[in-house]
């Protein structure tokens, strides 16, 4: 079976320090007003379809010599529009595997979705073709298994939580916060991601089918998910949030056309450069009454070897180790904290203080949790959709993905967020 499935002189220091909190506050607010790996280009914004969100892997919970893989479209979908968050009938949808470390495609595995309702759903590249049924919102979940691999496609809760309410406040103008990233007069931390869905494809397959090792706990592997249409690739992700948190505006769509093993040329000094803008802008504010940087989860980490670490774009999973963040990703794994951390370079005074999803994790395949329905097409017995909190469905996720990967610097491993983060 195919294997399946990144000083100016003259000037005071005075001013100086408030040149580069400007510049840096800025960069920041660029962050704050455009999506994440969720709308994180024009083009992809504009097609919502081919825009990957995120991407998990994980050991199964329910049998660990499994590998569960993850990776949806259609995010930021509010239950009023769950009958419109469709897969495109024309895109293929793929995840690319490495197995040597040449960051070129050793095999592929392919969703390709046809028109009819509700759509139907073939894989490819893992032997015979898997056929499957996408599962409405609101139905039991459709799932289709075919030699020992399982399949799901349809909508589910947006697994993602953050408080992204606050963080943009926080970037915006950074202040020492007081709840989570709050400010006092600005109440609890919330989880803005609460209450919206996104259309996914889950894959459920042994690890040795994945590797070509011997057992399960062997073998590692480099992939990354791309959508194209017509044979054009629209977006690209591996290690999250890269493209909206690091790229700037005039460059977003050629990063999302692009692919890893041109990366390290066209991208890691502009990455470089954007990460230590980050920092400077939060340091000009935490520096005094928090302290100064205090190197982070796993030490000091300069902003170029931030760079060297995210870019290239690509993940990397080592079976002989616990497949969870960073190596890997499980839905329950708070990246948040971690991710602002990192980034930051300091564990001081740097939470979001959401520390769980909105709505429960299944056992069982699919395992990400139902999506939020419209309280007018619950059946009699349903409960409540999870509230959302009213903010701009422009989102940004892009502090949780740059998180993952700054882990994988300290570790060799690369895992993201829109990542297998």
């Amino acid at each position: 079976m195919p294997v399946l499935i990144s000083p100016v002189r003259g000037v005071t220091a005075a001013l100086f320090l408030a040149l580069a909190f400007a510049i840096g506050a800025a960069a920041l607010w660029a962050l704050s007003a455009s999506g994440a790996d969720h709308r994180d280009g024009p083009a992809a914004e504009a097609n919502a379809p081919l825009d990957i969100t995120d991407v998990y892997a994980f050991r199964s919970p329910a049998a660990a010599d499994n590998l569960v893989v993850a990776f949806g479209v259609n995010g930021l979908t509010a239950p009023s529009g769950n009958s419109a968050a469709r897969f495109n009938a024309d895109a293929t949808y793929t995840i690319h595997v490495d197995t040597d470390g040449d960051l070129a495609d050793n095999a592929t595995a392919n969703f390709d979705f046809d028109g009819s309702t509700p759509q139907k759903f073939t894989v490819t590249g893992l032997g015979n073709p898997i056929n499957g049924e996408v599962t409405p919102a609101g139905q039991a979940a459709k799932i289709t298994e075919a030699g020992g691999i399982k399949a799901f496609a349809g909508l589910r809760d947006d697994p993602f939580f953050f408080d992204l309410t606050a963080f943009k406040k926080f970037v915006a103008g950074p202040y020492v916060p007081a709840a989570g990233l709050r400010a006092a007069a600005d109440g609890a931390p919330a989880d803005t991601f609460a209450g919206t869905n996104v259309t996914y494809m889950i894959l459920e397959l042994p690890i040795t089918a994945v590797t070509g090792a011997a057992d399960s706990h062997t073998g590692t592997i480099k992939a990354w998910a791309n959508t194209t249409n017509g044979g054009a690739q629209l977006d690209r992700m591996a290690i999250p949030a890269i493209n909206t948190a690091l790229i700037p505006a005039a460059m977003k769509d050629d990063f999302n056309k692009g692919a890893p093993a041109t990366d390290a040329t066209a991208f890691r000094p502009t990455a470089q450069t954007t990460m230590q803008s980050l920092r400077d802008a939060v340091n000009a504010v935490l520096n005094g009454p928090v302290g100064a940087e205090d190197g982070g989860p796993l030490g000091n980490l300069t902003s170029a070897q931030v760079a060297e670490a995210l870019i290239p774009d690509i993940v990397t999973i080592d079976f002989t180790k616990d497949v969870a963040f960073p190596n890997g990703r499980s839905l329950t794994d708070d990246v948040i904290d971690t991710a602002l951390q990192l980034v930051l370079n300091r564990t001081a005074g740097v939470t979001d203080a959401i520390n769980a999803n909105d709505k429960s994790f299944g056992s069982a395949f699919p395992y990400l949790a139902d999506p939020a329905v419209e309280v007018s097409s619950l059946p009699a017995t349903g409960g409540q959709p999870a509230p959302n909190d009213g903010v701009d469905t422009t989102l940004l996720l892009a502090i949780a993905g740059l998180g993952v990967a700054l882990m994988v610097g300290g570790t060799g491993l690369v895992v993201g967020r829109r990542a297998i983060g």
